[in-house]
């Protein structure tokens, strides 16, 4: 399948390694959110004449990128893409020669703290996935200031009294565009996983939690991230919440229509020196009608799809969290209150100590959000919930199985990096690629000649085991990740 028709259009693809296979970069899924569209609620892609070329991803949304010299712009971002606001994109990977096969379809989300990331980056192909019978798509979405920006003029302009949720709202009209359009690809409608990874995965979740995707997912995976809110610093804001700390005399500007008026360069560049600091300093928020309920609340009342789940962390995902032991204990107050932090300090290293702890702790974080949210699902009687840690330690340097490493042998594409990989990373690639293949065909991760996968319960607390050994394990037990994981399923 080289052409198809979709809603807006003619499409051509080109043909990946694997000549059977086509991929298609660069479709419009929605208006250019530019001029009066910044800062609004995303618009319908209009039509074209012809057959639209698409040989070629598009610039990626703006972003500030993840500085110069940095692990992660060795690791996955080792040159410079164009950037543009006219960003609402999306590709298309399928192996079908038919409209009519009705493949299943995995809807990828990319993370990177919700300030910087896109869908075409070398480590997102879907060429693995269609050689086993899955379209994969990928989307750019708006991201930092233009994806997350809350003002009560915003708020006063939309018809739902809302602002700052630009980012979903762009994730849920693609995931509409999908629903609408796949079958053009030989994909079925009826059976889409959304999935993504950090904040792509925290953006899966929320998808989940809100009343505006109702039917639209069948399946969910979540990497690094996601389940019950992981920690304090990752909990979105409500409305009220973030509009009192919106200034905009930060971009110069006294109002939205002076803000407007100003090139994306601009509002890029005053922003940048604005910064409160590093980190999400940028997030959907808890707005009302995007996001009703807290993703915490959501999960404990069952507000939420329910679908079958496979989410997980690597062995090493606190790379690059590591604040000092006074911020850690501040953070801890924030989020447990000041006489359960000083039950869960307890539990911690003395400050002298600390230095070895704090890169174990955002992985305890993650697994214990997870385990949140498999015991939560299971004792309301929904789920499945699939469990991994990735723990293989990749080759090269002893960064381990860093955070965002899984993506190397998700998308089968760690032939694109820089290490040098061995036999096991081949192995290692083709078992999570297939697992993950097999989720998105069956609702349960499996593939030909991989150790059976089963689901996480409190009987059988198993999760899957992916580095140098593949199969079920028991995660030893840790009082921190036990603490937090009852205050989470709780909220006390």
């Amino acid at each position: 399948m080289r052409e198809t028709t979709v809603e807006n259009g003619k499409v051509r693809g080109i043909p990946c390694g694997w000549p059977s296979i086509t991929a298609f970069y660069g479709i419009p899924y929605a208006a250019p959110p530019v001029g009066d569209l910044r800062w609004r609620a995303p618009q319908p892609a209009a039509d074209w004449n012809g057959v639209r070329d698409c040989a070629r991803a598009s610039a990626k949304c703006p972003q500030l990128g993840v500085g110069k010299g940095s692990f992660f712009e060795k690791e996955f971002y080792p040159y410079e893409e164009e950037m543009s606001e006219d960003c609402l994109y999306l590709n298309v990977w399928t192996p079908a020669q038919e409209k009519e096969e009705k493949l299943p379809v995995i809807f990828w989300v990319h993370g990177g703290a919700f300030m910087t990331g896109y869908g075409h980056s070398a480590h997102f192909d879907g060429e693995h996935f269609a050689r086993k019978g899955v379209i994969l798509v990928t989307i750019n979405y708006r991201l930092n200031i233009f994806g997350w920006m809350v003002h009560p003029e915003l708020s006063a302009e939309s018809e739902h009294g809302v602002s700052g949720n630009y980012g979903l709202l762009d994730q849920i009209f693609a995931l509409q565009w999908v629903k609408r359009n796949i079958a053009s690809f030989g994909g079925d409608p009826e059976n889409i996983t959304i999935a993504g990874q950090s904040a792509g995965a925290m953006c899966v979740q929320a998808l989940l939690s809100s009343p505006l995707t109702e039917g639209l997912a069948a399946k969910a995976i979540m990497q690094s991230g996601g389940g019950i809110t992981p920690c304090a610093d990752m909990r979105f804001p409500t409305l009220a919440e973030a509009e009192a700390r919106t200034d905009l005399s930060l971009l110069g500007v006294s109002s939205i229509e002076e803000a407007r008026a100003l090139s994306w360069q601009e509002v890029l560049e005053r922003w940048m020196k604005s910064m409160p600091g590093h980190g999400l300093t940028r997030t959907p928020v808890q707005d009302g009608y995007v996001l009703p309920l807290s993703l915490d609340e959501a999960a404990r009342t069952g507000n939420y799809r329910k679908i079958p789940c496979l989410m997980g962390y690597t062995e090493k995902e606190g790379i690059a969290v590591a604040p000092g032991y006074d911020a850690f204990a501040r953070q801890m107050e924030e989020e447990y209150g000041a006489e359960k932090a000083k039950e869960y300090l307890a539990l911690c290293p003395e400050p002298e100590h600390f230095s070895e702890f704090i890169q174990e702790n955002f992985r305890e974080e993650v697994q214990a959000a997870a385990l949140a949210w498999a015991e939560t699902l299971e004792e309301q009687k929904n789920g499945p919930v699939y469990l991994y840690c990735l723990d293989r330690k990749l080759p090269g340097d002893e960064k381990g199985a860093f955070h965002a490493a899984d993506l190397w042998y998700v998308f089968q594409t760690f032939m694109r990096g820089w290490r040098p990989w061995t036999g096991e990373d081949y192995e290692l690639a083709h078992a999570c690629n297939s697992y993950w293949a097999g989720f998105a065909r069956t609702g349960k991760p499996c593939g030909p000649d991989l150790p059976e996968w089963t689901p996480y319960t409190k009987e059988n607390p198993l999760t899957m085991e992916l580095g140098e050994r593949i199969g079920m394990m028991e995660i030893p037990e840790n009082d921190r990740v036990t603490f937090r994981k009852e205050f989470l399923r709780t909220g006390k």
